[in-house]
């Protein structure tokens, strides 16, 4: 009896062994947000003047189409035919910032996110591919992102766009996705390239809510 039970008593004790020294050094360590890089944090161009830029586009654009003086309609950017003169292209149409659908004036598609800062709110952007996996799981990582009661807004533009929000990207590297952009009240942004967890998106707005 003994003989037997010496070999399993053996065996038993390098198991237990072998588990202590898994649960000490072998283990993977969980990476904790804090310990992580912060990604650059660049100036965002001032909200008022890229407003002023594209208020001075608009002006330009008015008066290639309405020299004549011709009564508008209601439809938006329509251009008067002549038989004098070729007519003026029309305006590009307006464009949202939210998932890209339109909104702002002019061909611009960052009036949304300019009005947000302007109101003093903390603006997440996902510049984002809708096919890509690190994608659709940022975006529901954004989806689920708490906006402490409107201080904070959300928007969503597919990156093949990203060219069309001069006032937003100027000084800011987009140049994959995904890439969100955390915008404090400063007009500060931080850049988070690939894939963003939820708690490292709430931990950047939370310090862009807070000023740091």
């Amino acid at each position: 009896m003994d003989q037997v039970s010496r070999p399993l008593l053996i065996a038993l004790a390098a198991t237990v062994a072998l588990f202590a020294l898994w649960l000490v050094a072998l283990r993977p360590k969980p990476v904790a947000v804090d310990s992580t890089p912060a990604a650059a944090t660049r100036a965002v161009p001032r909200a008022e003047q890229a407003a002023a830029s594209a208020d001075a586009a608009n002006a330009q654009t008015q008066a290639a189409t309405g020299a004549a003086g011709q009564a508008t309609t209601a439809a938006p950017a329509a251009p008067a035919a002549s038989a004098a003169t070729t007519p003026a292209p029309a305006a590009a149409p307006a464009a949202s910032a939210t998932d890209g659908a339109p909104a702002a004036s002019g061909g611009r598609r960052d009036g949304a996110i300019l009005r947000d800062i302007r109101d003093g709110k903390v603006v997440v952007v996902l510049f984002w591919t809708p096919t890509a996996a690190d994608d659709i799981a940022t975006r529901g990582a954004i989806r689920d992102l708490d906006l402490h009661g409107g201080k904070v807004a959300v928007h969503v533009v597919p990156i093949s766009r990203a060219g069309e929000y001069p006032a937003i990207t100027q000084g800011v590297t987009v140049a994959q996705s995904p890439t969100t952009l955390v915008i404090d009240r400063k007009r500060h942004a931080r850049a988070i390239t690939g894939l963003s967890e939820p708690q490292e998106l709430a931990q950047a707005v939370g310090d862009a809510l807070a000023g740091r």
